[in-house]
């Protein structure tokens, strides 16, 4: 399979439940499987493999200014330092054992009962065990079939995985979800739920797609 004559669509399914405790607190839960592997999915030549690092369970609203702060501490990664959760972090390998491709990255929304605008994400590179952003930060649509690709300064980012014909290459990013806060009740959040695929696109000819789950 030649990479150029193929469109490549690789999912990864992100089940998010939000609820309120009083007035900013949030719940997030995203179960794993075993071994802390989120999941595995593979085209032909190409895939992504998708790793928990950080499952919140009681997410408490925090400034999107904060996140990154929080992803990078060296142990208790995504937690305040009053012991509070505030975002959850995945680890996912783009992974290439074809020829040199380009891709985009986004988030699909697959359905929603969320009412606010306050659910976020971000994705990071990683470089000397550093996550720096690659992305701006992203609001997540709740109207079923919505695309929300990765972006910088409101154009979409390319991801270029090199040659791995010869022996697989792979490209790490990270995605952390966290809820904004508002500086205000925020009960509209309470009980909501959000469903949505993370993945990656060629931008060539057919599609092929595979999928799996990460769930409440």
């Amino acid at each position: 399979m030649d990479s150029k004559k193929t469109k490549i669509v690789i999912f990864i399914i992100v089940v998010l439940i939000i609820g309120t405790l009083g007035f900013t607190y949030a719940f997030f839960g995203a179960s794993a499987q075993n071994d802390n592997i989120v999941g595995t999915t593979y085209s032909a030549k190409f895939g992504i493999e998708a790793y928990e690092i950080k499952k919140s369970t009681k997410l408490i609203p925090i400034n999107d200014d904060l996140i990154t702060k929080a992803v990078n501490k060296a142990d208790n990664k995504c937690v305040d330092d009053d012991g509070k959760e505030i975002c959850s972090l995945y680890k996912i390998d783009v992974v290439n054992n074809g020829g040199k491709i380009d891709l985009h990255g986004f988030i699909r929304t697959s359905n929603s009962t969320y009412l606010t605008n306050n659910l976020k994400y971000m994705v990071y590179s990683e470089e000397n065990g550093i996550l720096t952003p690659v992305t701006d930060v992203m609001t997540l649509s709740h109207t079923s079939g919505d695309t929300v690709y990765f972006k910088k300064n409101n154009t979409n980012i390319n991801i270029t995985v090199e040659d791995g014909s010869s022996g697989k290459t792979t490209k790490t990013y990270y995605v952390s979800f966290w809820l904004s806060e508002i500086n205000g009740e925020q009960n509209d959040d309470q009980g909501k739920s959000y469903n949505c695929k993370i993945g990656f696109e060629s931008m060539y000819g057919d599609k092929l797609s595979s999928t799996f789950e990460i769930s409440t």
